[in-house]
């Protein structure tokens, strides 16, 4: 179900995009050193990425991490509670549950459903769409390996629903 709350969302997000493909290596520098002040292990998985990638696939996964930092960074609970590996592992483990529960059901349906479910549980929904449709449309992403581009989104979402619960 999309609400006014997720239409109003969008424009804040097109803004957003527009600001983190604008970077410059002054801003890079200053979120970098914000993340790492406020969110440590958010900063951390996010440089994980460099062993797994290539650099442009690695600088766009950044810009993606960015928007995510922007859109949460206004909270304040974001910059006093941390989040920690093990609240990150058990929100990650919710996520692969789901999509190995989906992926068990037969019925494309009602496989839909369980997808359409988890999605509605998103207060972050414009966020999310944007990035997996940047991931979708930016061409060093949509060529990446589906496997390696999945974990990513998985990550992704887990990071969105960890902020979105401090």
């Amino acid at each position: 179900m999309i609400t006014k709350k997720d239409f109003s969302e969008v424009s804040i997000v097109v803004k957003l995009l527009a600001k983190v493909d604008n970077c410059d290596e002054d801003y890079v520098n200053r979120i970098s050193n914000e993340m790492f002040h406020s969110q440590p292990f958010f900063l951390t998985f996010l440089l994980g990425y460099r062993l797994d990638t290539t650099p442009l696939e690695l600088e766009e996964i950044m810009k993606i991490y960015f928007l995510i930092w922007e859109y949460f960074q206004t909270s304040k609970d974001i910059h006093i509670i941390k989040v920690t590996e093990e609240r990150y592992n058990k929100v990650e483990d919710k996520n692969i549950a789901m999509l190995q529960y989906a992926d068990g059901e037969s019925d494309a349906v009602e496989r839909q459903n369980i997808y359409d479910a988890d999605m509605g549980n998103l207060k972050s929904k414009a966020l999310f769409e944007a990035i997996h449709l940047r991931c979708n449309s930016i061409p060093v992403l949509a060529r990446m390996e589906l496997k390696k581009k999945g974990l990513i989104l998985i990550g992704i979402k887990s990071f969105i629903e960890c902020f979105e619960t401090l």
